[in-house]
């Protein structure tokens, strides 16, 4: 099965407050949500996405409580033949948390925290950093197990800070050709000038559209284009 869009009905925004109820089904022990994590509605955008085009190969950049409730409903609900995820992070702290949750909640087995310090990169703007590129394809090489990429999540490197607000921006020229066709991209905190900026960009220099709607929950979302199938002949 392969559906290509989710929305709600025009003029029916979809709040954090539905989207808890949603994410309610994921239960689990307590996890300290801060301002930092996702929005509930971003969130089900992406759960959504993962459940209704059976997303079996998914990459996060930026680990947190994101990473657990994804991998919560991966085990929830397997698509078929399995799945692997791997989560990128830069602190080796925070890393060690996700994954001791990973791990106490039985989930660290298909769910990889790839460590990556954030280093000057060349397609990084001046006086920014990204996550160091040999760590982050061997990382993801051995988690993925050389497959492809048909779901990647940006939500690192922190961007937040004063004149850091186009740090995510590598992510699509560095893992282009890693997208599976058809493959979602989707960008979180879309709601800050720094990310438009960056959608901006990805847009200009792939020709991709991503959607914006409010109701996506401060994500915005594009789908790479399937693989062209040739002419059939008899």
């Amino acid at each position: 099965m392969a559906v290509t869009s989710f929305s709600t009905p025009a003029g029916r925004g979809f709040s954090d407050g539905a989207a808890l109820h949603g994410l309610a089904a994921l239960s689990g022990p307590y996890l300290p949500w801060s301002s930092g994590a996702m929005r509930p509605a971003g969130l089900v955008t992406v759960c959504n996405d993962i459940v209704l085009n059976e997303r079996r190969r998914i990459v996060e950049l930026g680990s947190g409580v994101s990473t657990v409730l994804l991998a919560r409903l991966l085990h929830q609900r397997p698509p078929p033949g399995g799945f692997l995820m791997a989560s990128v992070e830069h602190d080796p702290v925070w890393a060690r948390w996700v994954r001791d949750q990973l791990d106490r909640e039985g989930m660290g087995t298909d769910v990889t925290i790839v460590p990556a310090p954030l280093v000057p990169h060349a397609r990084a703007d001046p006086g920014l950093a990204w996550y160091d590129e040999a760590a982050l394809a061997q990382g993801l090489r051995e988690a993925l197990r050389g497959d492809s990429i048909d779901l990647l999540l940006v939500d690192g490197p922190p961007a937040h800070a004063t004149g850091h607000g186009l740090a995510r921006y590598p992510a699509l020229p560095v893992l282009a050709d890693l997208l599976a066709p058809g493959a979602s991209l989707v960008l979180d905190d879309t709601d800050r000038p720094g990310e438009q900026e960056v959608l901006r960009r990805w847009e200009h220099e792939t020709g991709l559209t991503f959607d914006r709607s409010p109701e996506r929950g401060g994500v915005a979302v594009a789908r790479k284009a399937a693989e062209a199938t040739g002419p059939s002949h008899g």
